[in-house]
């Protein structure tokens, strides 16, 4: 069996760290060499009964409880020492498994979720699989959601409304680091989720996720700001065009003004140089504005940035939209995952 890998993860404004727990080798080896597909002898059983009768049993399956339990014992202790509440707990356990590392395989042979703790890596339905095994066991209503259109699985968990496609479960994308409620406009391989999802309910939790309408609000700021950002560097694309044609005439005029002067001809000269200083106040001005629209752009894009690089910082993300995310939180109606 090989070693559980050391796991590091950043989440809100530190890094963490989960040494690898011990992991019983007879368990692996029992799930590595298990059958993960259904024979089917009775033809009453639909495709989609048997198929969540696979991915529940896997989750299930109770010769991995001392896996979950230890594992699970871990993400509590980092819990306890930052003084997370439920909603930031749940994130915690959904960043760590985002931040595994991603294993195109297929969807016929899926890991059961100590393979997958194990060897360190997965694809879209054995992380899932993963994380909607410790959040059930942690009490959150949760379930995987299965696109079969689209061979991709993803996690659903109650934010306390119609949730995503009116599943009741906003969505948790667990093959890269994203915010709970939000469906990524494209996935890898450039899929998009277009398809109604089965909803496989795991376990039977009651606990919520509370802040759907806080990343639902930061969506928005980011759809917000990326159009703001592209209507923006066209204007200023507009400006630097302006200003080097400007530059341009401001120097040829300054040629002429010379030569002028080298000729003895002031009479010219004074005559010129109040259209000449007239064309440097509308060159500052411009110049003025060009650097005035280019900080707010600086701004803006480094706003952008930042949300896309701390999708593991809800909390910090949102702090940082200020007043303008805040003011969405009580606005916003769409489901969860629905922007």
């Amino acid at each position: 069996m090989p070693e559980p890998p050391e796991y590091q993860f950043p989440f809100q404004d530190y890094s963490v760290t989960l040494p690898p727990i011990p992991v019983e080798s007879p368990v692996y080896a029992g799930a590595r060499s298990a059958e993960k597909s259904a024979r089917i002898y009775d033809g009453g059983i639909g495709e989609d009964e048997w198929l969540s009768g696979i991915y529940t049993s896997m989750i299930a399956d109770p010769a991995q409880d001392r896996f979950y339990e230890d594992l699970l014992s871990r993400l509590r202790g980092i819990r306890a020492d930052q003084e997370l509440d439920d909603d930031e707990y749940l994130e915690l356990v959904t960043v760590f498994v985002q931040s595994i590392d991603y294993e195109n395989l297929d969807l016929v042979h899926p890991k059961y979720p100590i393979e997958t703790y194990v060897d360190g890596r997965g694809d879209c339905d054995d992380r899932s699989m993963l994380l909607a095994g410790l959040l059930s066991r942690e009490g959150y209503r949760v379930s995987l959601l299965y696109f079969d259109s689209e061979l991709h699985m993803g996690v659903g968990v109650d934010c306390g409304d119609e949730g995503y496609a009116n599943t009741g479960y906003g969505y948790i994308e667990t093959t890269n680091v994203t915010l709970i409620g939000i469906v990524p406009t494209t996935l890898r391989g450039g899929t998009v989720l277009s398809s109604d999802p089965l909803v496989v309910p795991v376990g039977n939790g009651t606990r919520i996720f509370t802040r759907c309408n806080e990343t639902r609000a930061i969506w928005e700021k980011l759809k917000k700001t990326e159009s703001t950002l592209t209507e923006s560097r066209s204007g200023i694309l507009a400006l630097e065009s302006r200003l080097r044609a400007e530059a341009e005439s401001l120097e040829l005029q300054r040629s002429n003004l010379d030569a002028l002067l080298a000729r003895g001809n002031t009479r010219a000269y004074n005559n010129q140089v109040p259209a000449y200083n007239a064309a440097i106040r509308s060159y500052n001005q411009l110049l003025e504005e060009y650097r005035e629209k280019s900080d707010r752009y600086n701004t803006l894009a480094d706003l952008y940035n930042f949300i896309l690089l701390h999708q593991h910082d809800r909390k910090r993300i949102f702090s940082s939209c200020s007043d303008e995310c805040q003011g969405k939180v009580g606005s916003v109606q769409l489901a969860c995952g629905s922007l």
